[in-house]
């Protein structure tokens, strides 16, 4: 594995481990791991974003280097029992790489709509910034062909290029297969006591927001 490439893999396996360790429910796991790939891929693509401004990145070597290295992570997640979650999360990141990877020639024979039609969740003005910054060569710009669509012209001229953090899915609690039974005695000294904490907690915002002479005294403490 590269060596680039490690720090983010030693995360995701420490989640992996993590998860396994708290014997967190599957669809937790999910979930948890769904955030991960959520903004591991928003951050990634603002980041491929950016750096095509105003500089010469994006050539059809470097998209197939970076390509190689998605693959790489999606093969290793893919081996972890994660690749269908990945693959859902990183759509975005690989369809952008996917257009800076395809060979110049058949990328200058292509039209604006039919390059809307293969890369459709790239927004117009995403689709719009990789094209207009794609290093064709010395002195050479964008072809005519790709030129928006007066219908689209608002839309690239009004769209973000990058990705919102703050778009990322809900958090959905299961109802059923956990290992804590809520209508069963609590019999683990150290949950008792981190319940005992929780219920004291609760009590004191509730006091906090009754007048002076509606308070009383806190919650006795039972066994477990």
């Amino acid at each position: 594995m590269p060596p680039g490439l490690r720090p983010t893999l030693g995360v995701f396996q420490a989640a992996l481990e993590l998860t396994s360790q708290c014997e967190l429910h599957p669809d937790l796991v999910s979930q948890t791991f769904g955030y991960l790939f959520f903004f591991s891929n928003a951050s990634l693509l603002n980041s491929l974003m950016e750096r095509g401004q105003g500089r010469p990145f994006y050539q059809w070597s470097r998209a197939v280097q970076i390509r190689t290295n998605l693959d790489l992570v999606l093969d290793w997640l893919q081996g972890a029992g994660l690749g269908d979650i990945a693959t859902e999360f990183f759509r975005k990141l690989s369809m952008a790489v996917n257009l800076l990877c395809v060979p110049r020639t058949s990328l200058l024979k292509a039209s604006w709509s039919s390059l809307r039609t293969d890369h459709p969740t790239l927004t117009p003005a995403q689709l719009h910034h990789l094209l207009s910054h794609y290093q064709l060569g010395p002195g050479r710009g964008p072809p005519a062909a790709w030129d928006p669509p007066p219908a689209e012209r608002e839309a690239v001229d009004t769209g973000d290029i990058f990705e919102s953090f703050s778009s990322h899915p809900p958090l959905i609690l299961p109802l059923g297969s956990s290992r804590l039974r809520l209508t069963g005695p609590v019999t683990d000294d150290a949950l008792h006591r981190e319940l005992r904490r929780l219920r004291r907690l609760l009590w004191d915002l509730e006091q906090q927001e009754l007048p002076a002479n509606y308070r009383h005294g806190p919650p006795v403490a039972t066994s477990p």
